[in-house]
């Protein structure tokens, strides 16, 4: 019961981080872009897994003037990165930040037998050493959260602080004594779902009829509308998300899943034990946990961590409350 709680959320969980702005992913890399001593520092590479011809590559964005890098992790798994783009937009000038697409994703494409759980772990360490740095900042979304976890518990000599926004479950499987609270959270998210908002949205549009009378713009924009109920506090802002299949490639989820550890992780106990500083930062509307109670709960379990909630923020606060956010990014990166 417990792995089919959780299970249960994971086709919105996935499609939650494919959403950006609306803006291209250059548009956004423009708006942070500038030049340094007539190097640009906005460049794309590939990551080599292996054999630079023959193997598999992954693709890293890096931008920023700031002394302090940080590595950005999308969630999925599946997503792309250019949500977390624009998630730091506001910091470009304060940090360095590189965001590897993982393996699988749109423009890292794997075969199958590649992509695992371990494998995503393993190539943020390859990464780090491609970068040279000995210790990371780590900046994960959703279950780019998770994955930050998964690193910092492998290895923990390597982590400076962990930034983990709205991340996805800390714990799996999902501890009975929470089962309450999740409950409360899902049942108050069933209720948020149906605000009246959504429907006015809806037809202000004309987008009320039958299906086969909608264009595909139409039915775009319904999808897209339907995507902001779920993950935006603020269903008028359906517009800036971009999400779509094309960019979001759902089966690396399921691979992925399938090699999880058999006994899953609780990460909240890992980080009682170690010294480097955790901040979680969460919007109080997030269909995963809406008022926020587990990931207060569980935040409190930690010595070392600094938990924020962001008033009228969804599944993806820098789209409902883009200035707030970067605020609470600042105080904790």
């Amino acid at each position: 019961m417990k792995n089919k709680i959780i299970n249960g959320l994971v086709p919105f969980l996935c499609l939650g981080i494919v959403s950006c702005t609306e803006r291209s992913t250059e548009q956004v890399h423009n708006t942070i872009a500038e030049t340094v001593d007539g190097t640009p520092i906005m460049e794309s590479w590939f990551l080599s897994t292996g054999d630079w011809k023959m193997d598999p590559q992954i693709y890293v964005r890096e931008f920023g003037t700031g002394p302090d890098t940080v590595l950005l992790l999308h969630g999925g798994w599946g997503a792309e990165h250019s949500g977390m783009v624009d998630m730091v937009r506001e910091l470009g000038k304060e940090y360095k930040f590189f965001a590897h697409e993982q393996r699988g994703s749109l423009r890292s494409p794997f075969p199958d037998s590649l992509i695992t759980y371990e494998h995503h772990i393993e190539d943020v360490e390859l990464l780090r050493r491609e970068l040279g740095i000995e210790k990371l900042i780590l900046l994960g979304h959703s279950m780019g959260a998770v994955l930050a976890s998964a690193y910092a518990q492998r290895y923990p000599e390597h982590v400076e602080k962990l930034v983990l926004v709205s991340p996805a479950y800390l714990k799996n499987p999902f501890p009975e004594e929470d089962i309450e609270l999740l409950q409360t959270s899902q049942k108050t998210f069933e209720k948020f779902r149906q605000r009246p908002e959504v429907k006015q949205e809806l037809q202000k549009h004309n987008l009320i009829r039958k299906d086969s009378s909608l264009s595909s713009k139409e039915k775009t924009i319904v999808n897209r509308i339907g995507f902001a109920t779920r993950m935006l506090h603020d269903v008028g802002n359906w517009y800036k998300l971009n999400n779509g299949k094309a960019l979001y490639k759902g089966n690396v989820y399921g691979l992925t899943e399938n090699t999880y550890p058999e006994n899953g992780w609780d990460f909240i106990e890992e980080f009682k034990n170690q010294s480097y500083p955790i901040s979680i930062i969460i919007g109080d509307h997030d269909f995963l946990d809406m008022g926020n109670h587990i990931t207060r709960k569980w935040s409190e379990e930690i010595p070392n961590a600094e938990f924020t909630s962001i008033e009228k923020a969804g599944h993806l606060p820098w789209i409902d409350k883009p200035h707030k956010l970067a605020v609470a990014l600042r105080t904790s990166l």
